[in-house]
């Protein structure tokens, strides 16, 4: 359990404003209280975790805010307005020294939270309490406490984050949007490696954003990542999920600091089945590929089990370990996707359900394009072929060079407002100059230029990458798919996987008019604005995959 002082107030200075706050120190374990009898500092307690406290002098009256949750008592009064409820207090409210005092169980019911506190020792914040865990540290670092948030970090993450970066990093991360204000909403996940708390902030820039703060087995704090809050998932089940013709498992993927948690779906029955792994697109991922109202790796998974082919689907690296990742100095695909593929195979190798001379692989996007590589690694030879979805077929920076331009010509097409086109080209341009400098010969990885762009290295050490090229002295047999509606990776990448693998006699391909970059059926043009839609991947393409999937029996 943490542990926390008794607080005492002082003053810091956040983004050019003084502040009066208080806020507790971790300090030694210590004994459980019963709580119910437990008097408490209300705001003490309350702030340490994230909650707003504001006090009405007239009505003598407090009130707290926490993720959704509210309660309000008054001094003198013997019971609590709880979430719209009434509650009986056993004794009324109180002020000792001009703090109020409240029953802790009243704090740990209405934020359902769990607590401890005495006078000695101050706070405790059970350890599974994982949301108020990372709340707790994100009061520490919001008031530059960063030393003693860093140390509630494993020995990996400190090992990368000297003392002097952290104020570094969070600044970078919180910049754009300005501090903290107040927690509009808090999630719990749990997974066999990692719990995860999903706090929700409005910040000083009524940007809404999201911590995900997650924890190791020891409770110890192994990535945080910073995102822009985006409305939740709209994603609804396709049509051909009959889940009584699958299982599913929670499994792991690999060991140690890398390892990542994955599901492993299985078609009813005793097998050996044909297993495929799936790899993700750029980007942090999770396993199911999830992107506003699509699932697209979860529609896979299903699709495919209930036509008789076991899936493994995973988070991927930049996801589970996203602060490893950008710390990293020589991180590349192949810590970010290929490594993980052969961890799969790995797992997957002494399973009698996984017909061993049948697995393969499905990469989409960035993992389409990383095909031929993870082929090229395979030295055991347990892949027995390749699936390829909107999969670039030329450079990576070049594709997003195109990526961008076609999504201004359709953002023009769309009549949106100029100055919206204008900033859209400024952007293209300034990455024009970035990618000109990436292909300049003179530079290399062991001699980087000086550019101040997130994973320098990594796209040096990417750039100039034909997947094609690489493909066509390779023998594991291919299926190259394409959505024709796909302003991502465009029909030129298809073109170009055609044209460098048309003397393969191994290599299958089709293509499909309405779909999107993710395999989705618009009629409209692709922006990307129709992510957000509910969609799914189509029964033809999961027919198609099972089918040319079954041919290589």
């Amino acid at each position: 359990m943490i542990k926390l002082l008794p607080t005492k107030s002082f003053k810091t200075l956040i983004a050019g404003s003084m502040l009066t706050l208080a806020l507790a120190m971790p300090v030694q374990a210590m004994a459980e209280s019963t709580n119910a009898n437990t008097q408490a500092p209300l705001r003490s307690i309350a702030e340490s975790i994230g909650a707003k406290v504001t006090w009405d002098e007239a009505k003598q009256q407090v009130t707290v805010n926490r993720g959704g949750l509210q309660f309000t008592v008054t001094i003198g009064n013997d019971h609590a307005i709880v979430n719209g409820k009434e509650v009986i207090l056993n004794n009324k409210v109180t002020t000792v020294d001009g703090s109020t005092i409240i029953p802790l169980e009243i704090i740990e019911e209405a934020l359902q939270v769990q607590l401890d506190w005495n006078a000695a020792n101050g706070l405790t914040i059970d350890p599974t309490d994982t949301a108020s865990l990372g709340s707790y540290y994100m009061q520490l670092v919001s008031n530059n406490k960063f030393t003693e948030a860093r140390a509630l970090m494993n020995d990996n993450l400190q090992q990368l984050i000297p003392d002097t970066m952290m104020p570094v990093l969070f600044n970078l991360a919180a910049s754009p949007y300005g501090n903290v204000t107040d927690l509009l909403e808090v999630q719990v996940e749990k997974n066999k490696l990692h719990n995860i708390a999903h706090l929700t902030y409005m910040t000083e820039k009524s940007t809404p954003i999201q911590v995900d703060i997650r924890y190791d087995q020891s409770n110890k704090i192994s990535d945080i990542r910073f995102t822009v809050a985006t409305p939740p998932s709209t994603y609804h089940k396709p049509s051909y999920d009959n889940a009584d013709n699958y299982t599913e498992e929670e499994v792991v993927v690999g060991e140690g600091l890398t390892a990542v948690a994955g599901t492993l779906t299985l078609p009813k029955g005793d097998g050996p089945f044909p297993t495929v792994i799936l790899v993700h697109g750029s980007g942090p991922s999770d396993r199911d590929e999830a992107v506003g109202g699509y699932k697209t790796f979860r529609d896979l998974a299903v699709g495919l089990a209930n036509k008789g082919i076991a899936v493994l689907r995973y988070d991927k690296q930049t996801f589970v370990n996203s602060l490893s990742a950008a710390l990293i100095p020589k991180y590349t695909v192949k810590n970010e996707s290929i490594d993980d593929v052969f961890q799969a195979v790995k797992l997957l190798h002494n399973d009698k359900r996984i017909d061993q001379k049948h697995v393969f692989v499905i990469g989409h996007s960035q993992g389409g394009m990383l095909v031929p590589q993870i082929i090229e690694q395979d030295q055991n030879k347990a892949l027995a072929g390749a699936v390829v979805m909107a999969g670039p077929s030329k450079p990576l920076e070049n594709v997003s060079i195109d990526q961008n331009n076609e999504a201004i010509d359709r953002l023009i097409k769309a009549g949106q407002p100029k100055e919206v086109i204008e900033s859209a080209k400024q952007q293209v341009a300034q990455w024009e100059q970035i990618v000109s400098i990436l292909h300049d010969p003179q530079y290399s990885t062991s001699n980087l230029p000086q550019l101040a762009i997130p994973g320098l290295y990594w796209w040096m050490d990417f750039r100039n990458y034909y997947a094609g090229e690489l493909a066509k002295k390779q023998a594991a047999p291919l299926l190259i798919l394409q959505g024709e509606n796909d302003f991502q990776v465009n029909m030129s990448n298809y073109e170009g996987w055609k044209q460098a693998l048309s003397t393969r006699k191994d290599v299958s391909f089709k293509s499909y008019p309405k779909l999107n970059h993710f395999f989705v059926s618009v009629d409209m043009p692709s922006t990307g604005a129709e992510y957000y839609t509910p969609g799914n991947v189509p029964a033809t393409v999961i027919d198609d995959i099972a089918e040319w999937l079954l041919k290589q029996k």
